[in-house]
């Protein structure tokens, strides 16, 4: 995760967690050759004053432990009105944005205090709303620069930790609270699942995770092979051979598809299961056969293929025989 010379700006909330991490990384830096050790607490100014105290506590730790920090005032309301977001989801992305600030060009990374409780939650919840092999990975260890060095511990783990180091660490009352759909899991069902069924039940859900991420990782590898020997691919368009990647079992060819729309600049925010039905469909229709989609997406059939594009990059040409 750390290479030597790497600065690392550590997402710092004053939790158990949080508390945990920047600690061992302290005390690790010597042997994991960090450059720089930064520590970021993000104060979403929506718990008055349990959030200042947060931000006071997190200050203070910091100073004496020696660590360089920073504050971060963020309005996480107006950002979920604004753009429609739950507060979770706005407060995240403005979570990062900060991290990411600080980080700049630098050569290291941002490292948050996701654990394998966190993992066995996300897996859980993305399986109750429906998921694929990707939803059901739960947490990387390690995306892009982000890493999480603290995936394998379990929650009782860090507190035992925290607790034989002595360290002080602050409660977010929110936590607590089952208004949060990811609360609910963490509080009820998990702790439920532990009692009745299996102690290990988050090491066990964070085993399959992993396996779901392996498999992920290579249908996806499998599919981008695929792409560059069967396709053909030009800024806002995909071209798919309908006969050839129609005898390709049904996981392969999704995986095509969802590759071949990033490899294009589409997004895939608004695509759902029905729409992916739809271009599957597709791969079985006619010349002539045409369908729209979300993200200013649309398809058509020529003979042979099935024609996939960006509306607002293209004027797609109905009858591709010609382009064979």
């Amino acid at each position: 995760m750390i290479k030597g010379g790497d600065e690392v700006v550590v997402g710092f909330s004053g939790g158990a967690d949080s508390v945990c991490l920047l600690y061992a990384l302290k005390e690790l830096s010597g042997i994991l050759g960090i450059g720089k050790l930064f520590a970021v607490h993000v104060n979403h100014n929506l718990r008055g004053s349990e959030a200042k105290r947060d931000e006071d506590f997190s200050r203070e730790f910091c100073l004496k432990l020696g660590i360089d920090f920073e504050t971060v005032n963020e309005d996480v309301r107006g950002l979920a009105e604004r753009e429609r977001l739950s507060l979770e989801e706005a407060g995240r992305k403005l979570r990062y944005e900060a991290f990411f600030r600080r980080l700049g060009n630098a050569r290291g990374s941002v490292a948050t205090a996701h654990h394998a409780d966190d993992s066995a939650e996300t897996i859980l919840l993305n399986l109750a709303r429906g998921t694929g092999l990707k939803g059901a990975s739960g947490i990387a260890p390690v995306r892009d620069r982000i890493i999480r060095p603290l995936s394998f511990c379990t929650k009782e783990e860090i507190l035992r930790y925290v607790e034989a180091a002595g360290l002080p660490y602050v409660t977010d009352s929110t936590n607590l609270s089952e208004d949060y759909t990811r609360n609910v899991i963490r509080n009820s069902i998990l702790p439920l699942f532990r009692d009745r069924i299996n102690e290990r039940t988050s090491s066990h859900i964070l085993s399959f995770g992993i396996h779901c991420r392996e498999a992920d990782d290579y249908l996806r590898g499998e599919a981008l092979s695929y792409l560059r020997e069967e396709a053909q691919l030009s800024p806002g368009e995909i071209r798919l051979d309908k006969r050839g990647l129609k005898e390709k079992p049904q996981i392969f060819r999704r995986y095509v598809i969802i590759e071949g729309l990033r490899l294009i600049g589409a997004s895939l925010k608004d695509l759902s299961e029905v729409h992916f039905e739809t271009i599957d469909r597709a791969l079985s229709a006619g010349k002539g056969h045409h369908a729209d989609l979300p993200g200013g997406l649309s398809l058509t059939n020529s003979y042979r293929e099935t024609c996939i594009f960006l509306k607002e990059d293209q004027n797609v040409v109905q009858d591709r025989d010609t382009h064979q």
